[in-house]
């Protein structure tokens, strides 16, 4: 059991409490590791990489409770969740864009998944391990952005009090800047397959090479100079955590 989930356990009765401690106890994670696996984790964000086979079918597990970004890696067909002991029934989510995401506030639930398409669906889940503040606005369903031919791409796409998810692109031999402040470090995700060479503002400097739906953290109080030097357009979600993690 993770400290945000230990966390909202004190805060509620018992009988609740309980049944979240179920919830915890049919994490995916061990129940179905062929479709989830944990891919980056620290007191910010948990990454969790999930798999769908074509016409899957997952037995009951838990949904996360934690507020989350769905980033989709595919063009993906429809996958229906079914949902045990709730008063709503079945919801199927609909067919997926590669680069697309969605994002959502933390449920306490357990479901079972059915992949209704002859396509795997694949994606990333970026839970937010941070104060949850504004979860209200933590909806939508966000998608790739038309930009100039030879031009640099930086947009805004979902900002509140908990989050802000911008959407960068960087065409061949062309440079992003980037800086975290001192309170809100920053998660870069590859949605293409990118090729970096990174310089800090301490005077380092790297290679950064990132497959498909891979990540960067870049720490608080850091800035950096990310230049393409690949030969396609280098795309990236980046994550902004604005409030600290729950302790």
């Amino acid at each position: 059991m993770n400290i945000v989930t230990k966390k909202v356990l004190s805060l509620l009765p018992p009988a609740l409490a309980c049944g979240l401690t179920l919830v915890s106890a049919q994490d995916p994670l061990t129940t179905f590791p062929e479709s989830y696996a944990l891919q980056f984790e620290n007191e910010w964000v948990k990454v969790v990489r999930v798999h769908y086979e074509p016409y899957a079918k997952l037995g009951p597990h838990a949904h996360t409770a934690m507020a989350s970004a769905y980033v989709y890696l595919n063009d993906g067909g429809p996958v229906i969740f079914k949902h045990i002991g709730t008063e709503y029934g079945p919801a199927t989510r609909p067919p997926t864009k590669a680069g697309s995401f969605r994002i959502f506030r933390g449920l306490t639930e357990i479901h079972e998944v059915e992949n209704t398409s002859p396509l795997p669906s694949d994606f990333l889940r970026v839970e937010f391990k941070t104060e949850p503040t504004g979860v209200r606005a933590l909806r939508g369903r966000f998608f790739r952005e038309p930009y100039p031919e030879g031009e640099n791409l930086e947009k805004v796409q979902f900002e509140n009090e908990q989050v802000r998810i911008t959407r960068l692109v960087g065409v061949a031999g062309r440079t992003i800047d980037m800086a975290t402040t001192e309170t809100e470090p920053s998660l870069l995700i590859a949605l293409t397959p990118v090729l970096l060479h990174v310089k800090d503002g301490r005077g380092s400097a790297s290679e950064l090479n990132l497959g498909l739906g891979q990540e960067r953290w870049i720490a608080v109080n850091r800035t950096v100079r990310l230049e393409n030097t690949g030969k396609e357009p280098a795309e990236m979600l980046r994550f902004d955590f604005r409030t600290p993690p729950v302790k």
